[in-house]
């Protein structure tokens, strides 16, 4: 899905939460950000200005393998008798 052309803006208010300090994201900016709560971000400095980015999922060789099904599962493939050092 494209991202939309909407430009959505905000004043927001840097306010305490507990030991640290936290923004409070209107619904609209959240909703044209495709953002949901417990999504995970990653925030950054850019020439003094805060981005937030949503986190690339982690991907593990156990996420990969779970994601094998018999239907996707590639058939085994013949490589013809070994040459050279080969072990098989």
């Amino acid at each position: 899905m494209a991202p939309t052309s909407t430009v959505a803006q905000a004043r927001v208010q840097v306010v305490r939460w507990g030991n640290s300090q936290a923004v409070r994201l209107p619904k609209e900016i959240l909703k044209q950000a495709r953002l949901r709560e417990g999504d995970e971000l990653t925030v950054r400095v850019e020439n003094g200005r805060i981005a937030l980015e949503p986190t690339e999922p982690e991907i593990t060789l156990e996420k990969l393998v779970a994601g094998i099904t018999p239907r996707n599962r590639h058939r085994e493939q013949d490589w013809g008798r070994p040459i050279g050092h080969e072990v098989w």
